[in-house]
């Protein structure tokens, strides 16, 4: 969670600069400083006690008047974020087409809760912005999903892998069915329960990222429900505390995405898995199961993956 919420206020100070930038340069903040110059120069004494530096003065008390009025504005403070959101995790960046899918929707139901929010006044209006600022994280979690989903399929190694061990599998048990020799059949035996625990692994990393897909497509149907629940809201419905438990929902789902998160992040360390695959090709050699130049080739061909 510490992560998103890093995360989370990275983009909010981000926007904060954009709102900065974009308020400097608007015809206002011109206007401001345009007549504030032309004062100085061409009226430097509007009354007797006035010096022509009071005009510089005020200039910079209405710039900065209005800079403060601008920053402080929660609609363009959440217009902002989310143009921030849009830049940063931009739905091209996702080579999978469903995936990428999906964060475009999530994306679209950002933007029209923050619609929302904005045409909301009072208690409400903080209320939800609050809520809103919290399904950033939500967006952030979407798209690391989905990025996971991209490492999988752009795995060479694994790809190959998952074609190749079940029939190096299967040789080494027909190898060990027909073998007499005590010895050679001890080391056949050992081959083939690293090969076994090579192909769980390999078997367990799709299985995560079956399930990262199913996480993905219940995510966006649960940020569809938030929305959707939010245009139920109204005043009375603040003073019943289903706001209030509309944020536990969601603080509830980042919680829950977090830990999907976290648990694909253990899948693609690949430690189990890469344990196993030095095992294999360690035992191979030093046994004799495999002759030593088709574990060579094999190593090759994973490194050069």
């Amino acid at each position: 969670m510490a992560r998103e919420r890093r995360a989370s206020e990275q983009i909010q100070q981000r926007a904060l600069g954009a709102m900065l930038t974009d308020a400097f340069f608007t015809w206002p903040s011109a206007v401001n400083i345009a007549f504030s110059l032309v004062m100085f120069f061409l009226v430097p004494h509007l009354f007797i006690w006035w010096q022509p530096w009071f005009w510089l003065v005020f200039g910079l008390v209405a710039e900065a008047i209005y800079l403060v009025a601008t920053l402080t504005d929660p609609v363009a403070s959440q217009q902002a974020v989310s143009r921030m959101l849009m830049e940063r995790f931009d739905p091209s960046d996702i080579k999978n087409p469903s995936a990428r899918q999906r964060l475009q929707k999530a994306l679209e139901y950002k933007k029209n809760i923050d619609a929302f929010v904005s045409r909301q006044t009072g208690a409400m209006k903080v209320s939800l912005s609050q809520t809103a600022n919290e399904i950033n994280d939500w967006i952030e979690l979407i798209y690391r999903l989905a990025k996971s989903i991209d490492t999988f399929e752009a795995n060479a190694i694994i790809d190959r892998d998952r074609r190749a061990v079940p029939t190096e599998l299967e040789n080494l048990k027909r190898r060990l069915a027909v073998e007499t020799d005590p010895g050679v059949k001890a080391e056949l035996e050992e081959a083939v329960a690293i090969r076994q625990q090579l192909l769980d692994n390999l078997k367990s990393i799709e299985s995560s990222v079956k399930r990262t897909d199913i996480k993905l497509d219940n995510t966006l149907a649960q940020l569809s429900t938030v929305y959707a629940q939010m245009q139920l809201l109204d005043t009375k419905a603040m003073d019943s505390g289903r706001a209030q438990r509309l944020r536990s929902q969601i603080q509830d789902e980042i919680a829950s995405l977090s830990d999907t998160i976290s648990s694909m992040d253990d899948v693609y360390s690949y430690k189990g898995y890469q344990s196993a695959l030095q095992d294999a090709d360690q035992t191979d050699l030093a046994q004799g199961a495999i002759p030593p130049s088709d574990v060579a080739a094999q190593r090759t061909g994973r490194r050069n993956g």
